[in-house]
């Protein structure tokens, strides 16, 4: 089967979709698929271009065999309102203009969302071509900065989210992270298109380091929270320091990340023993969460069921229990409630943090809960969800009309 991925973010970039679009592509070369990728350059998380892509308008790379087609992208020094628009807008366009592998048909093509971009090059790419398309709905970015109030143009709410529909109408099949976003998405684009639930996956590199360390025994910190990944608006950490900070607990915060809130972040801590540095390398992370007493997963008040974070599994994967603050209607929350493996702080409670933080510092506790989220992660594991991805291709690639496949059982 030939498969065109087309994704903003692609390795070397390491953070949110990157890690698992770059595994993504390995899983489906290494089935025996003929993928290729069309990717913007290298940017996250730190906004920004590597010297040697600055100025450059396109150029064709191999990644471990998986021919690789970088396009440009106006990447904003502070992603936000009409930045973040031009952005996507800029990738839209060179997809249709650079986007395609010259000579080259696939049989299905994969995008995802959050960049609307890639999801409404899907009306252009391969017209009268019968081509059918995959959406991956990641994100609700619309959603998310309209209510977040990231995005404040008077009169964009409306068209925006009509743009978002027309793109995502544009799929023969669409999936997505959770059950929530799933009836969501339904409610966006209607009946006529199928919808999966299959989540997202501990990518392999983890998984490989994950193995590796296992040969060492976990020795935990007492009352450590580690925080690492994006730093940007729909985290929410600026307000979590301030809470964490106003709580007056003995417990230490950790945060490794980089992101356009990073420097907010950092002008919080003045005054604090919180300690925040850049991402670190995958065994830097691996090791940091086997010594954690647990991992701090935030979302800001107001997020809805529009994303789920995936910084979660790597936390399911080395056993380590979860702190997460959310509200309690999120996917997030509904999943901890599911596994048991944490506890769920709504954004503003110090005095629910302060039990919480009493409960996960008890050892017993702390036990029940590595134990359960060695169960869950089992649910996430790459072989599984990934598995599932390719019968859904191979089954549209041989069909006028996309398969519904059985759902994954949340158990």
């Amino acid at each position: 089967m030939k498969i065109h991925l087309i994704t903003n973010l692609f390795h070397p970039d390491e953070l949110a979709g990157a890690a698992l679009y770059s595994d993504f592509a390995r899983y489906l070369k290494d089935a025996g698929h003929d993928l290729r990728v069309t990717a913007a350059f290298s940017y996250y998380p730190s906004w920004k271009l590597r010297p040697e892509d600055e100025g450059v308008d396109s150029r064709d790379e191999v990644f471990q065999g998986i021919p690789v087609r970088r396009i440009s992208m106006f990447i904003p020094a502070r992603p936000r309102g009409i930045t973040r628009l031009w952005s996507d807008a800029t990738f839209l366009f060179s997809i249709i203009r650079q986007g395609r592998f010259k000579g080259w048909t696939p049989d299905v093509v994969v995008t995802a969302c959050p960049m609307l971009s890639q999801c409404a090059a899907q009306r252009f790419l391969y017209r009268g071509k019968g081509m059918k398309r995959l959406i991956i709905v990641q994100d609700f970015v619309v959603d998310a900065a309209l209510e977040l109030g990231i995005l404040k143009l008077p009169g964009m709410g409306a068209i925006l989210r009509s743009m978002e529909k027309w793109a995502l109408r544009s799929a023969t099949q669409l999936s997505t992270i959770s059950p929530e976003m799933r009836q969501k998405l339904e409610e966006k684009i209607g009946p006529r298109r199928p919808v999966q639930y299959i989540p997202n996956w501990v990518h392999r590199d983890l998984a490989i380091e994950i193995e590796k360390q296992e040969n060492s025994p976990i020795q935990r910190e007492t009352k450590t929270l580690f925080y690492s990944g994006n730093l940007g608006i729909k985290q929410g950490l600026p307000d979590f320091i301030e809470d964490f900070a106003e709580a007056g607990t003995d417990w230490t915060l950790r945060i490794q990340g980089g992101g356009p809130e990073a420097k907010r972040i950092q002008d919080r801590l003045s005054g604090t023993s919180i300690k925040l540095g850049p991402v670190e390398d995958l065994p830097s992370y691996v090791n940091r969460l086997r010594q954690c007493t647990a991992c701090l997963v935030t979302q800001r008040a107001g997020v809805s069921a529009n994303f789920l974070p995936s910084k979660l599994l790597p936390a399911l994967a080395t056993r380590t229990p979860v702190l997460v603050v959310a509200e309690a209607d999120t996917p997030l929350a509904r999943e901890i409630a599911l596994g048991g493996y944490g506890i769920v702080v709504s954004p503003g409670d110090q005095e629910g943090l302060r039990a919480a933080l009493q409960t996960l510092g008890d050892p017993r506790e702390a036990k029940r809960m590595s134990a359960l989220a060695a169960e869950r992660a089992v649910f996430f594991s790459r072989d599984r969800v990934l598995g599932e991805y390719a019968t859904l291709l191979e089954q549209m690639s041989r069909t006028v009309e996309a398969c519904q496949l059985p759902q994954l059982s949340m158990s």
